[in-house]
């Protein structure tokens, strides 16, 4: 490796994504959601079922979710569905499925009830029956198969649907028969599968408009300040509460990374004690909004480096307003003042860590705080993903640094930075061969940015 090119690593490390082209439009936040009612007399008609999927979807638009929405689908059109949502999450930061009707469990595998299956399980032994549920149900691990494959951040699959074989049916209960219920499920890393109730048990479909489990549900996903796990947690509470313990939902989680906040951060007050110099104690104690920062003064902490302080200004500014434009020119401000720290030769890494800080903090601020179809929010989380990269390679954690790499690519498919960096993850991790393929991609003249191509014609001169 030569001198010159150990010295364009290091430099390269600090470049920004330059002269990115917009990428597909994908929103940040989309969703499939189901409601299966009208069931066949040997399966069972559904009370909410549909009401349940009609609420939730009107929900989820309303976080910003853009929403497929379908009722009573037959099997081939559930596959339609859950292919027209696939297509749809190619970098998206949260996807989310929710089904609303019966659901079995054969030979260890859930699978989902369309209406109109001719699923008849009479008579059938083992094998039959599990070749019976592939052909006339939906495999439940099929959407989250698609899900996972898309490489989304987030993944959500909430399953009101239970439970055995359709056989006997309780209208008032989305048990197809005796108490069974669905089998236990592994999610993969950054999913999360919740259950109505949990696994083995039978969920009921309430009294109600909607159904005990999505009532409860509902009321959380509304609720400002929540994690995506408090949601969760405070639904199995309810739950619990209204069935006198006979429901406890279920979830199985291998979340990871940040907190997501699905109705945003809380709104904050602060509680201003008013005295006078003479009191010996408060004369009274008056809560007032907090003073939301002004636009120009959110671009001041920017530009001072003042990552923390910038963030949460501009959650105050979202907790107040929503989500908005105000927020694009101060993130990529911190974004560029990343570049500058990482042009620095022989960084100590406490300096990388807390530049790598910042970047966590700007993906977060960027998730939150931009509206989901704003033209900035893919190419400045492409950037961020980027810098982050640059970070974890000069901590020697190439691995997690190709991680990175990828979710920038995906976002950002027509710049060659991103690219030439993740070959150098590939050299630094020994896989000479996935390097010499990114190098010689990035320096195509497909490319426009001409200073990676000339790094990537150099990387590919250096390896023998």
């Amino acid at each position: 490796m030569t001198a010159r090119f150990r010295h364009a690593m290091l430099v390269l490390s600090g470049l920004m994504l330059t002269a990115v082209a917009a990428p597909p439009k994908i929103s940040p936040r989309t969703a499939l959601v189901i409601g299966n009612a009208k069931y066949e007399s040997s399966v069972g008609a559904l009370k909410n079922s549909v009401n349940d999927a009609k609420t939730v979807a009107k929900t989820l638009r309303g976080l910003g979710f853009t929403v497929i929405e379908e009722h009573n689908v037959t099997r081939d059109e559930l596959l339609k569905s859950v292919a027209s949502f696939r297509s749809k999450l190619n970098g998206a930061e949260v996807a989310l499925f929710y089904y609303a009707g019966h659901g079995i469990s054969v030979g260890g595998s859930n699978y989902l009830i369309p209406v109109k299956s001719g699923y008849n399980p009479e008579g059938a032994d083992d094998t039959s029956l599990r070749m019976l549920a592939e052909t006339k149900l939906f495999n439940a691990e099929q959407v989250i198969a698609e899900m996972s494959a898309a490489g989304g951040r987030c993944n959500l699959v909430i399953l009101d649907a239970c439970r055995t074989t359709p056989v006997a049916r309780n209208p008032r209960s989305r048990d197809i028969t005796t108490p069974g219920g669905l089998a236990e499920m592994k999610p993969s890393a950054g999913s999360l599968i919740a259950f109505a109730t949990d696994a083995g048990h039978t969920a009921q479909d309430g009294d109600g408009t909607n159904g005990i489990y999505t009532e409860a549900l509902l009321a959380h996903l509304r609720t400002p300040g929540l994690t995506i796990e408090q949601v969760f947690k405070r639904t199995r509470a309810d739950v619990m509460k209204r069935t006198s313990g006979a429901q406890i939902p279920a979830e199985y989680s291998r979340l990871v990374g940040e907190d997501i906040y699905l109705a945003g951060p809380a709104p904050s007050t602060l509680a201003v004690t008013n005295t006078s110099p003479t009191d010996s104690q408060p004369r009274a104690m008056k809560a007032e909004p907090v003073k939301i920062p002004t636009p120009a003064a959110i671009n001041k902490l920017a530009a001072a480096g003042k990552s923390a302080e910038c963030i949460d200004a501009l959650r105050l500014t979202t907790a107040s307003r929503g989500p908005g434009d105000f927020a694009s020119a101060p993130l990529d401000t911190l974004l560029e003042l990343t570049k500058d720290d990482l042009k620095a030769s022989d960084l100590p890494p406490a300096k990388i860590e807390t530049t790598m800080k910042t970047c966590d903090l700007v993906l977060s601020a960027i998730r939150d705080c931009l509206p989901p179809d704003h033209s900035q929010k893919s190419p400045l989380t492409a950037k961020a993903q980027n810098r982050r990269g640059d970070c974890l390679l000069l901590l020697d954690k190439a691995g997690d640094a190709l991680t990175a790499y990828n979710a920038a690519i995906r976002l950002s498919p027509d710049d060659a930075y991103p690219v030439f960096n993740r070959g150098r993850a590939h050299l630094a991790l020994g896989h000479k061969e996935e390097a010499k393929a990114d190098f010689t991609t990035a320096a195509s003249s497909k490319f426009k940015q001409t200073k990676a191509r000339k790094l990537a014609q150099d990387a590919l001169s250096d390896i023998p």
